[in-house]
């Protein structure tokens, strides 16, 4: 049912904080005011500044072409986006439109190093007007799902066609995209409020919708064990888009890309399971 906004702020700023709760810097952060300051307004981003978000997107390799800077950029910015979102759905309640003009972008400097290397990784955080913002709120069923897919839809179709009109990258593959974020930020609020099935059943239901531009039959989530220890078992997303990093220099297929056949998918991702549970019980 449709909110008044004072009680619905109420109730999204109670749950920001669980909604932003993550282990990791690199992650977007999320508020419901504008912060002011240097933040771009996403509606004003023109075709003469992406380029320049192209290349920090691909800051660590330096020969990426547009198409690869345009599907890092998309990827990054899509998640920054959904991630929230799908937190709030989660929590049953649907995000159900606003203009692209009621959500700002900033970057966050966060130092890393790894394997004897540093850098700084510039992470996105996202403000939305929430006076500008309209939501309902109830359990999930087909009719909801849908129409907060259409809303997605009208959120992310200016951003695909500026990213296509600069970077020439096919507007499908920018739409695979966005549906991989829309993946992995249903399956990270999931686990984040202990409620993956259900998140993930939304998911699926949005990105195997035919005539719906989200749509991927490749896109999913899979569950992967340990042979050895078949107690420890984790969710993966199965990505339906490319972001092109196997184009740079150095560069490969990602664990789950569209582009990887299953077997060594499910053989990578058992190796990062290794390292990360097992290396843990170690310590």
């Amino acid at each position: 049912m449709p909110l008044k906004k004072p009680a619905i702020k109420k109730q999204l700023t109670e749950l920001l904080a669980p909604i932003n709760r993550d282990e990791s810097a690199f992650a977007p952060r999320f508020s419901l005011r504008h912060q002011g300051g240097n933040a771009q307004n996403i509606a004003a981003i023109t075709s003469a500044q992406l380029p320049h978000y192209f290349q920090l997107a691909t800051a660590k390799d330096e020969n990426a072409d547009q198409k690869m800077g345009a599907a890092f950029c998309l990827g990054r910015l899509s998640w920054a986006l959904l991630r929230p979102l799908a937190g709030y759905v989660v929590n049953d309640f649907w995000y159900a439109g606003a203009d692209l003009a009621a959500f700002e972008m900033s970057f966050r400097e966060v130092s890393w190093q790894k394997q004897g290397q540093s850098g700084v990784f510039l992470a996105i955080d996202i403000a939305l007007d929430a006076d500008q913002a309209e939501w309902q709120h109830g359990a999930a069923n087909p009719e909801t799902i849908a129409d907060f897919a259409n809303q997605i839809e009208a959120l992310f179709g200016p951003l695909v066609d500026l990213h296509h009109e600069v970077s020439g990258l096919a507007k499908p593959a920018l739409w695979r995209l966005v549906g991989d974020s829309l993946a992995t930020s249903f399956l990270t609020q999931g686990e984040n409020f202990g409620h993956i099935k259900q998140a993930i059943g939304i998911a699926e239901h949005i990105l195997h919708r035919k005539g719906s531009k989200l749509f991927s039959k490749q896109s999913g989530f899979i569950e992967i064990k340990l042979p050895e220890r078949p107690e420890i078992s984790e969710w993966f997303r199965k990505r339906g888009g490319c972001c092109r990093y196997y184009t740079a220099d150095g560069g490969e297929y990602c664990s789950t890309c569209v582009l990887r056949d299953e077997n060594s998918m499910i053989e990578r991702l058992q190796n990062h399971m290794r390292t990360k549970h097992l290396s843990e019980e170690a310590a």
